[in-house]
């Protein structure tokens, strides 16, 4: 009900000053149908004590580095950003992330393409972000 009432107000608001709301409440909703459809199956199989849970697996590293591999990608992630746009280093991050650790080809692939619609339009078409030119540009010229 609050995430309902939340995004029915934010309707009445400017884009900019609502986007946030509509965002994490429409998040919000998609989840709590997720949970309810969860809770019916399992009342009408008689197993209402299984519940859906969404926990993250316990991360097993075998590297050594550790938490230097973790700050590494996030370097990476903000160089790539300088040097060729956020809009081409988001897609392109989420892709090599995926292919990196395990995912196929096709699962990458979708993954960054879906990552670059999604950055492209919220920040490019809903937001239109003034975006600095990248040093690869600055670099060409």
């Amino acid at each position: 009900m609050v995430l309902a009432g939340a995004i029915q107000i934010s309707l009445e608001w400017p884009v900019r000053a609502s986007i946030i709301i509509l965002v994490l409440g429409a998040i919000g909703l998609a989840l709590l149908i997720v949970q309810l459809i969860s809770d019916t199956r399992n009342a009408a199989s008689g197993k209402s004590s299984e519940a859906l849970t969404m926990e993250a697996p316990a991360v097993k590293t075998d590297s050594r580095w550790g938490n230097l591999e973790i700050w590494s990608w996030i370097a990476a992630f903000f160089a790539a950003i300088h040097l060729v746009g956020f809009l081409v280093a988001a897609p392109l991050f989420v892709f090599s992330y995926t292919k990196t650790y395990g995912g196929g080809w096709l699962l990458s692939a979708a993954l960054g393409a879906t990552a670059g619609g999604f950055v492209y339009s919220l920040f490019n078409v809903l937001l239109h972000v003034p975006w600095p030119k990248p040093l690869i540009v600055l670099l060409i010229s």
